[in-house]
């Protein structure tokens, strides 16, 4: 019988923070552009049911992820890394996409009142579970095309920061503030990114292997090595330019991050990569909320008052 601790494991907890942060900041966005009396109950039921449909496309994604690289060899002995539910027989390959269908569901549910709001807030929640399962299932997975990192930059930072914002703003005499939305997040998922650069530089023999063509596999751990660092400072620069010097805080531990990253050589030398990614993105969104809230910084500028 499946263990709830297979499906715990499944839905990799540590990436989860890819759909909390964005929710943070697509709120904080409008908060910090006028929106300060929006901090009422209704403002708080919206970004509660985002967090909800974006924790639930997440843990899809993840299932999808599972699934997809089991099917298509991807997850062999040979990997290195965390176990996989279906490829180790924790999970059958049915009862998985049960799993990815109940948490489509749930997302659809714990999302209608943002879709309520808007007919094309509707139409952006199925494009999210589209783009979610598309990532390694179908005819066309995009992580098997190199299309992985711009999923993640697309999808968990800047359509999850705008549109949380969008949600927010909507019903409301706030003017939807779309160019910092957007710049908070492709701050924000370039940091995400670099979950999956580690996670890719860390499979790249196997994915070689199964023709799973990631950028990494495309272009090789140097580009992999330049990405990371360029994730790092831009995307922690996109974050600064839209809520203040706050995130620059985090600039010694990116750059400690990185040096570290361009010294990892064998595969298991990329694990502990992915836990560190995930930890600074949550620090820069605490530090950009904080910010925000407190006052510390005026939105839209990198000096303090």
């Amino acid at each position: 019988m499946t263990t709830l601790r297979a499906w715990i494991d499944a839905s990799r907890p540590k990436t989860l923070v890819a759909a909390v942060a964005p929710i943070a900041l697509g709120g904080a966005v409008v908060f910090a552009h006028g929106g300060q009396s929006l901090l009422r109950g209704e403002t708080i039921f919206v970004l509660l049911s985002c967090l909800g449909f974006a924790l639930c496309v997440q843990v899809a994604c993840n299932f999808a992820n599972d699934l997809g690289d089991s099917l298509r060899g991807a997850d062999g002995k040979q990997r290195i890394g965390p176990r996989r539910a279906v490829s180790s027989g924790d999970i059958s390959p049915v009862s998985m996409r049960r799993g990815i269908w109940i948490a489509c569901v749930l997302a659809l549910v714990l999302g209608a009142p943002v879709a309520l709001l808007s007919p094309w807030l509707l139409l952006a929640g199925f494009l999210a579970i589209a783009c979610a399962l598309a990532y390694t299932l179908g005819p066309f997975p995009l992580a098997y095309r190199g299309l992985g990192d711009v999923f993640v930059v697309g999808c968990f930072g800047i359509q999850a920061t705008v549109l949380t914002s969008w949600a927010v703003s909507q019903g409301t005499t706030v003017t939807m503030p779309w160019a910092a939305a957007f710049l908070a997040g492709v701050g924000l998922g370039l940091l995400a990114d670099n979950i999956l650069v580690a996670n890719n530089a860390r499979d790249y023999e196997t994915d070689l292997a199964v023709g799973k063509r990631t950028t990494v596999v495309r272009f090789g751990r140097g580009f992999a090595r330049f990405l990371h660092g360029f994730n790092s400072v831009v995307g922690l620069g996109c974050l600064a330019a839209v809520f203040g010097w706050a995130p620059f805080i985090l600039l010694p531990l990116a750059f400690w991050q990185h040096v570290s990253f361009r010294r990892a050589a064998q595969p298991a030398d990329f694990l502990p990569f992915l836990g560190r990614a995930a930890g600074l993105m949550l620090l820069a969104a605490i530090l950009c909320v904080t910010a925000t809230c407190l006052g510390w910084v005026p939105a839209g500028t990198l000096w303090p008052r």
